[in-house]
This record gives structure tokens, sequence and C-alpha cells, in this order.
């Protein structure tokens, strides 16, 4: 599985999804800082990833919600919302295969259908997305995307998002699934912003 890393590389990797379980488990540390965390961690451990995204999935995927983005500027946001009717290449896509390796987003037959309302408004050039799951079903994705300009993403870059999506899927799956109803989509959005 590691053969694409270098023995420092996999000594880094290593060490930081141990300090990524250590730090997620901790109950004294709010849910804002466990999210601002898995987004940390993907932007250290994949360098040519400057933005960064963790988006839940509501009423039986129809849209997703953004829990936390760490933009290229290290601005934290949340809340931005995507409809699968908007999108629906995507969420096919990425429902169905789990991931998706854009990276020439904008011209990508599956991404490109970001270009008006999401890429231009962020300035995306190239895109790199996996899901996290609760008992085997798409929960939702962790987004790993460049601006700018466009990035060859590396076999190691998918390998490690992969890694750290696993490392997150049960902590999310754990503390947000409670709220994964059309019902409380606002009140995530609330807790999310307090």
């Amino acid at each position: 599985m590691y053969t694409q890393f270098t023995k420092h590389q996999l000594t880094c990797y290593m060490e930081k999804l141990a300090n990524l379980s250590v730090y997620l488990s901790n109950p004294r540390i709010s849910l804002n800082e466990k999210l601002l965390k898995i987004c940390m961690t993907v932007k250290s451990a994949i360098p040519n990833c400057d933005r960064v995204g963790i988006w839940l999935f509501f009423v039986e995927h129809t849209e997703m919600v953004s829990l936390m983005c760490v933009d290229e500027l290290g601005r934290k946001s949340n809340g931005e919302q995507l409809l699968a009717s908007d999108y629906q290449d995507y969420f096919a896509h990425i429902i169905e295969h789990e991931f998706l390796v854009a990276s020439d987003a904008r011209n990508n037959d599956i991404a490109k259908c970001f270009n008006q309302g999401y890429f231009d408004v962020h300035n995306i050039h190239s895109l790199l997305d996996v899901t996290f799951k609760k008992d085997y079903i798409p929960l939702g994705i962790i987004c790993c995307e460049r601006t700018a300009s466009k990035i060859d993403w590396q076999p190691v870059d998918i390998q490690t998002l992969k890694s750290i999506s696993a490392k997150a899927s049960l902590f999310i799956s754990n503390n947000i699934s409670d709220l994964y109803s059309a019902e409380s989509k606002n009140n995530l959005i609330k807790l999310l912003k307090s």
C-alpha cells in the first residue's frame, strides 16, 4: 500500500495520521476545531492542495452542505450548499465511484458542471475528492482543491486523501450522523457557526 512513499514521506504521513486520530478522539475539543484539524491535516499532507472542504450530504444525496472549508489564504467558512439538481454529473459520479481525480477540473467531463457558480467563484482549477461513509453509504466528501492554476494529482495524493478520509469517517459518522436529516440541517449550520 505504501510503495509510493519514500521512507521520510511514510514517517511523516504515519505521524500526521496518528496525530489526527488522537486529536479527533479528545472529548474536550470542539466539533469545529476537529473539522478544522481534518482540513489542516489534508493541507499539510497534500502540499499542492491549497483549499480543503468537508461536505455532508442531506436528503438522500440531493444536496450537500459545507461543514468546514479552509481556503488558500487560511480563511475558514461553512454553510455553503450545493444541490444535486445543479451538479447532476458530479453527484452521480461521486456517489457511485467514491472519488474523483480531476487535475484539469474545468475541462473534466464530470467536474466541469461546477464551472459556473463554484469554480469561477472560488478560482478552482484542480479537484481531488473522496467520500467518507457511514455503514458503507456515502455520508459526505472531503474535497481537496487547487486554486489559481492546475496541478497533476499524484498517486500519493490520492492514497493520502483516502487514508485521511478513513480516519475522518469514523469521527464524522459518530458525531454528526445524528444531525443527518433535512430537519436538522439548519441546526447543524447554526452549531457550526457558533
